[in-house]
């Protein structure tokens, strides 16, 4: 069966079947499996009623669904906290495929880059500010996540290392104006040094990443920060991927900054990235 477009463009949680309405009017959502649904009760929906009903006038009746559980829990909680049992975080479109979450995030970074790639027409250097870092995240996530651009509140843990971002007890805005006060405040920073201009990326982006501010997103919402700063100083935008040619080094250089604000080693990451990225725009622009 085919899933409906609009569940990309109208923001509500689940996947939907062509074929599926539902014992009430746009009730039934695909499940994991192909012929199977589940039912989200209108508590738990996002879109509006009468928006419901025009959407679902568009699909047949389900011939002998398999009603199954809703793949979410915790509706009662932070939008952060509601994954499926094996951690998919809800999302609007109730993907459950990691292939289609990905290509859907490409494209948020598509959509971030170009934001501020945007804010260069500006007269004079856009600062940073912590608002503009959270403007980058729902630019980045918007599309997909119900919390983006908001502060996390949860305990973060990536992958099989023993780095934990705990959540502050305060929460995260007090340690942003923190930030921004100590960091953000010295841009925009335009040097013709590119020295001094990948040091103080590479404070910036560390002091991002040692935050963690948010639920997902927090390493490409760094790099596509650290752009910013780089495009301003006429530099090349970094590959935010291009972290994941060298993870042992770009942990390390992470650690550096995080643990001893030791910001060298990552900023020697930055020249390379930016030497590598010069070297991927140089064939398609220079003559």
């Amino acid at each position: 069966m085919t899933r409906v477009h609009w569940r990309w463009e109208e923001k509500d949680f689940g996947f939907r079947f062509l074929s599926g309405t539902g014992r009430k009017k746009g009730e039934y959502y695909q499940a994991a499996s192909t012929g199977e649904f589940y039912v989200i009760p209108a508590s738990q929906r996002k879109l509006p009623k009468d928006r419901l009903d025009q959407l679902a006038k568009l699909a047949a009746v389900p011939s002998s669904p398999r009603v199954v559980p809703p793949p979410w829990s915790d509706y009662d909680r932070d939008w952060d906290w509601i994954t499926t049992a094996d951690g998919t975080l809800l999302n609007f479109a109730g993907c459950l495929d990691r292939e289609e979450i990905d290509r859907r995030e490409d494209e948020g970074v598509a959509r971030a880059m170009e934001f501020v790639a945007g804010l260069l027409d500006r007269p004079e250097p856009a600062p940073l500010t912590v608002n503009l870092i959270r403007q980058v995240h729902r630019e980045l996530m918007g599309e997909i996540y119900p919390f983006a651009g908001e502060w996390r509140t949860v305990d973060l843990h990536k992958g099989d290392g023993p780095t934990r971002w705990r959540l502050p007890p305060s929460g995260i805005q007090p340690l942003m104006e923190v930030l921004e006060r100590d960091v953000l405040a010295h841009s925009p920073l335009l040097s013709d040094d590119d020295a001094t201009v990948f040091a103080y990326v590479a404070e910036v982006m560390c002091a991002i990443l040692a935050l963690h501010p948010f639920r997902e997103g927090n390493g490409r919402t760094a790099f596509i920060t650290g752009n910013l700063l780089l495009m301003q100083n006429d530099m090349v935008p970094l590959d935010v991927y291009d972290r994941r040619n060298d993870q042992t080094g770009y942990f390390a250089a992470c650690d550096a900054g995080r643990i001893h604000k030791d910001y060298a080693p990552f900023a020697t990451l930055i020249a390379d990235w930016e030497a590598a990225a010069l070297a991927r725009w140089e064939p398609h622009h220079v003559a």
